[in-house]
């Protein structure tokens, strides 16, 4: 598929949503709470080895009673990227479920040799976001950074709503993994980016619902935000009027900035409960990437039961080359 045929093709609207701070979404959610960002050592966990090979980044508090969120990684004796991870304990598991607002998290991954990756972006969705009977189901946004949080703090306009505007730039074939395609449309979202999916998820088919699935982010950092090139009429809110939106073509190419598994509150207690207590699944990848390192191809939800917590948990890496234009 080339990139004006993934242009093109059909998809449904997708759409939502820093440091320190759990931020609402005006128009798309309600509400904002405070999260802190600690720096008390958690009790050990079972990634932690003999030869040091589990490393543990950022933490946070979201129940205002020590660190019960953190990033972490673990590498192979020879160094190579085995893991990077997003650890969530049952008690913040069931804290932010219990939350009628969205939840909004940035914390920094370990440095790691090899490794792009910067920081975690950690969503709670209570009631899911578009599009409508595909991802409305209370869910999990893992985002996994390979850009500075900085330039991604910079997608921002005076708008009340989530979005910043609409990409029309071009994102280059070899950046794109298989099956997967544009939004549309092509929501910049604020402190986020454009998101791309695979169109053959399963809970595109209206009779298989959401459990998880795997998503691409994209940007232009040449774009100025508060420079648009033109203006879009979207239909926009529940009554569907029409919202005049930002368009933004910037260089005219973007690049990749994150991944992204996306995972239901439901199919991560149902992980909780099953007996192998772990999913893994295999991720489309492109041919390369911004910056050459290793990146993965694969993701695990898993419920690591001897710590009472949960492991999102980037794996399998492989080396991928830079992209040349």
């Amino acid at each position: 598929m080339t990139s004006m045929s993934k242009q093109n093709a059909e998809s449904r609207m997708s759409a939502v949503s820093r440091r320190n701070v759990l931020q609402g979404l005006g128009a798309a959610v309600a509400g904002t709470a405070l999260v802190g960002v600690g720096s008390a050592a958690p009790t050990k966990n079972p990634f932690d080895t003999p030869n040091s090979n589990y490393q543990r980044g950022e933490g946070a508090s979201v129940t205002g009673d020590g660190d019960d969120v953190w990033t972490f990684s673990t590498t192979t004796r020879s160094g190579k990227p085995a893991q990077l991870g997003i650890w969530v304990t049952s008690d913040a598991f069931e804290h932010l479920t219990s939350q009628s607002t969205s939840q909004h998290l940035h914390l920094d991954f370990p440095d790691v040799t090899d490794l792009t990756y910067t920081f975690a972006g950690i969503d709670w969705n209570p009631t899911g976001h578009p599009p409508a009977d595909v991802w409305t189901t209370p869910h999990f946004d893992f985002h996994y950074y390979f850009v500075e949080e900085a330039a991604i703090d910079e997608l921002v306009t005076p708008s009340p709503i989530p979005f910043m505007g609409v990409a029309t730039y071009d994102i280059p074939e070899p950046f794109w993994p298989e099956r997967y395609v544009y939004e549309t449309p092509r929501f910049i979202v604020k402190q986020m980016g454009e998101h791309i999916y695979d169109e053959t998820s399963p809970e595109w088919d209206p009779d298989v619902p959401f459990t998880h699935t795997y998503i691409y982010g994209a940007y232009d950092f040449a774009i100025d935000p508060a420079s648009p090139d033109g203006t879009v009429d979207l239909p926009l809110g529940p009554d569907g009027s029409l919202v005049a939106l930002p368009t933004y073509n910037g260089s005219g190419t973007g690049q990749l900035t994150f991944t992204e598994p996306m995972i239901t509150e439901a199919f991560m207690r149902d992980v909780a409960a099953s007996a192998e207590g772990e999913v893994s699944t295999a991720v489309p990848t492109p041919a390369v990437f911004p910056e050459a390192g290793y990146y993965p191809t694969s993701y695990t939800t898993r419920y690591v039961g001897s710590a009472d917590a949960y492991a999102i948990t980037l794996e399998e890496f492989a080396w991928f080359d830079a992209y040349s234009a």
